[in-house]
């Protein structure tokens, strides 16, 4: 296991990149894709206010579609429907595809903490068993788990895998997009942010682009 923590976001990934690359085993995935990897990478961010993208990761345009990611039942990133999993796909099943409520997880949590600010059970699912153990497209983040102490929100996150290169500066936004969200419903201050990665990883493709990233 790998632990590190930052008041900024980019200083946190610039640090595991790095440790992938020192420390990370060879690993050749199921898309046959040769990877460096390193098991339960935990990264603790306390300053998510503050925190900036890398300098040109992102177009504005991008950068506020990605905040917003969660918050949109419309919207995809990487791939991934996540604002549909969280705003609009579980609920009360009357058939195989048929609902008869669909549960937004995001105000379901706000109702949860208003009710009661000590409360452990503030948790957003996104991985479906009933469908995701069928599929090899699969959300990467998994879990985003909230709770608040001493007036302020923390959101930490599992992600059972994550690109550390190509991905995991726009899922951090987008969760800061969600804790921002959080945060003025609630009217609570803005915690750090912890993801934990069960696997993180740097494809090779990528490697001679993590190693010209200035430190």
């Amino acid at each position: 296991m790998f632990t590190t923590e930052s008041q900024l976001a980019t200083d946190a990934w610039k640090t595991v990149l790095k440790q992938i690359m020192e420390f990370g085993d060879e690993l050749e995935d199921e898309n046959e894709e040769f990877t460096k990897e390193l098991l339960n990478v935990v990264v603790k961010v306390n300053d998510p206010i503050n925190s900036q993208p890398p300098e040109g990761y992102f177009t504005i345009k991008k950068f506020k579609r990605c905040e917003n990611h969660f918050l949109d039942p419309e919207s995809r990133l990487n791939g991934t429907d996540y604002g549909n999993r969280i705003r609009s796909h579980f609920g009360f099943k009357i058939g195989r595809d048929v609902y008869s409520i669909r549960t937004d997880q995001i105000e379901s949590v706000l109702v949860r903490l208003k009710r009661n600010s000590t409360t452990r059970r503030a948790v957003i699912t996104i991985f479906d068993p009933s469908i995701d153990h069928y599929k090899d497209n699969v959300p990467s983040l998994v879990m985003i788990d909230i709770i608040i102490r001493k007036n302020r929100i923390y959101l930490t996150a599992v992600c059972r895998s994550v690109d550390y290169y190509g991905s995991w500066i726009q899922n951090f936004f987008a969760l800061r997009g969600l804790l921002k969200y959080l945060s003025n419903h609630l009217k609570v201050k803005m915690g750090p942010i912890t993801i934990h990665s069960v696997s993180a990883h740097v494809y090779k493709r990528n490697y001679k682009d993590v190693l010209n990233i200035k430190s």
